[in-house]
């Protein structure tokens, strides 16, 4: 059973933490509280409504998944495109001190290793005055038992490295990267991270339909730009994809 009573005594930057054995929603817990200038984070054995993109569910197992969020403040003038892709590239980064080399991203908002989801993000954001306030959900596939039932391929930790890393331990550095990677992206953007995206892109060169226009047409990615858009290309001509709904995979 996870214990992440001492989080905060792993995290290096000031935070507030609110953890609980269950919880409906972790993004949801943080975005009900009143603003602060604080990062704060809230993680949980157990959602009982875990939230995806697009009003999908999140599916876990209690004590057997990281489920957490954090609300982060950035300045309100900061565009916020590409930052599901900076904190995807810091899970990559907590996962290659495990030894794990092989992680890719899958535009927006996802991690894989081997064809199958590993993690997922959601981001959520609200303005509160000269700031914007950012809920970054992630949920991670830890240890979950072979009757879990989910509708995509996926996997977990358990199935890559010999031995897990103690739940909470893994937690911490996660959070660690993810709050290094916002304040580069709070002084950088997203252009800082595309040279890195490009080394993990999962999709690129991938044979894609794309919605555009009320029209579907055939095209092939070839990467994002450095406002974290997707890039397809259509009969030699470079489209920038905003939404994965866009898209669907051939």
């Amino acid at each position: 059973m996870a214990n992440y009573s001492n989080l905060v005594d792993q995290i290096d930057a000031q935070v507030e933490c609110f953890a609980f054995d269950s919880i409906t929603s972790t993004n949801d817990y943080l975005s009900a509280l009143d603003f602060s200038s604080t990062t704060q984070i809230c993680i949980a054995s157990e959602q009982t409504k875990g939230k995806g993109q697009y009003e999908r569910i999140w599916l876990s197992q209690k004590d057997a998944s990281i489920l957490l969020s954090i609300r982060y403040v950035f300045k309100a003038d900061l565009a916020l495109n590409g930052l599901s892709l900076a904190v995807g590239l810091a899970v990559v980064d907590a996962l290659e001190e495990l030894g794990i080399k092989q992680a890719k991203l899958k535009w927006p908002n996802d991690v894989f290793f081997d064809h199958k989801k590993l993690s997922g993000i959601l981001i959520e954001n609200t303005l509160q005055g000269q700031y914007q306030s950012v809920v970054i959900g992630l949920g991670l596939n830890y240890d979950l038992s072979q009757n879990f039932e989910c509708q995509s391929p996926w996997i977990d930790l358990a199935s890559i490295v010999p031995k897990l890393p103690p739940i909470e331990n893994l937690a911490a550095l996660i959070i660690n990267h993810i709050l290094k990677n916002c304040q580069l992206f709070a002084s950088h953007g997203f252009s800082h991270f595309l040279r890195s995206w490009q080394q993990v892109d999962y999709l690129k060169n991938t044979r894609v339909e794309l919605d555009l226009h009320h029209q579907t047409f055939m095209g092939v990615v070839r990467g994002i730009n450095s406002q974290g858009m997707l890039m397809v290309e259509v009969n030699g001509q470079l489209i920038e994809v905003c939404s994965s709904k866009q898209i669907r995979l051939i």
